[in-house]
């Protein structure tokens, strides 16, 4: 009996310990972090076992059929992918409403189009500074080349990426090879076996990140001098994130409560939102800033 009692009690002691040894171990890579949100819900997910292997798929439910073969449930996730856009956007509320002007709220708070963007050529210490700026990391698109060998070999490569962007630019082309992309279906919640519950990353080249800041920094500076963004406009910019938007709504919530004032919120989840972008709309629009 003596025994059992002091069994009971060591377990008791060593469960407190590991959970306050797990707390400090927690709180210190939560410092350590640059992305301090990010590692805090991976954290989260982990301890609640929410963390689970994308590539898993043992079985698939479709129009009625259970597919098993990877092969078939690969090619029916990637027609579910590239289709899913399509089909949300087709779903009009007033099939017979006309279609907007896309260019008309523009002119309302803008006189006139901008003038067009100027792409300036990369240099040696722009390409230098972007491939230092790369987080370390194994993972690779279809060529298999991670962001560490890419910075082991800059010496050698740096010359002829700084001529390819410099050709780009100048002839405002793409490079066709960056824009191929793995695509892993990653579990959300709910059935496992419903194409809906997953949703897809892209694993791009590591050299289309060099490409895509080059042409981000030209892009920002431009929407920048020519005062283009929103003061509202909180992701996608440096020392700016959604942690500045909730901390002017919390304010402006507190406000009106300390006025005692009647406060109402309404909150929109638009459903694969960046998917459902119009390309032709997009297009006219950034012709309309210039670029």
């Amino acid at each position: 009996m003596e025994y059992k009692l002091y069994y009971k009690h060591y377990c008791k002691i060593l469960s407190k310990v590991i959970k306050e040894a797990k707390k400090l171990y927690f709180k210190e890579v939560i410092s350590k972090s640059k992305n301090k949100m990010k590692t805090t819900w991976n954290i989260i997910h982990k301890e609640t076992s929410k963390l689970t292997n994308e590539n898993n798929i043992k079985s698939l439910r479709t129009n009625d059929h259970v597919l098993y073969n990877q092969i078939t449930i690969a090619n029916e996730l990637s027609s579910y992918f590239l289709n899913i856009a399509g089909n949300i956007s087709n779903k009009r509320i007033n099939e017979n409403e006309e279609e907007p002007n896309p260019l008309q709220n523009l002119f309302k708070y803008f006189n006139q189009p901008f003038k067009d963007i100027s792409w300036p050529c990369t240099s040696t210490k722009e390409i230098n500074k972007i491939v230092d700026s790369l987080k370390d990391k194994n993972s690779s698109g279809y060529d298999e080349i991670s962001t560490k060998i890419i910075k082991i070999s800059k010496p050698f490569i740096i010359s002829p990426l700084i001529n390819i962007n410099n050709k780009m630019l100048a002839q405002g082309v793409y490079p066709e090879r960056l824009k191929f992309s793995l695509i892993k279906p990653i579990y959300k919640s709910g059935d496992k076996s419903s194409p809906s519950n997953y949703r897809p990353i892209s694993l791009l080249p590591v050299f289309s990140k060099i490409f895509k800041k080059v042409i981000y920094k030209r892009l920002f500076d431009h929407l920048n001098n020519n005062v283009i963004l929103n003061e509202h406009q909180y992701g996608f910019q440096s020392e700016v994130s959604t942690e500045n938007a909730s901390y002017i709504l919390l304010n402006e919530i507190l406000t009106a409560l300390n006025k005692k004032q009647m406060v109402g919120g309404i909150f929109c989840d638009l459903h694969k939102a960046f998917d459902c972008i119009n390309h032709a709309v997009q297009l006219e629009k950034m012709k309309f800033y210039g670029v």
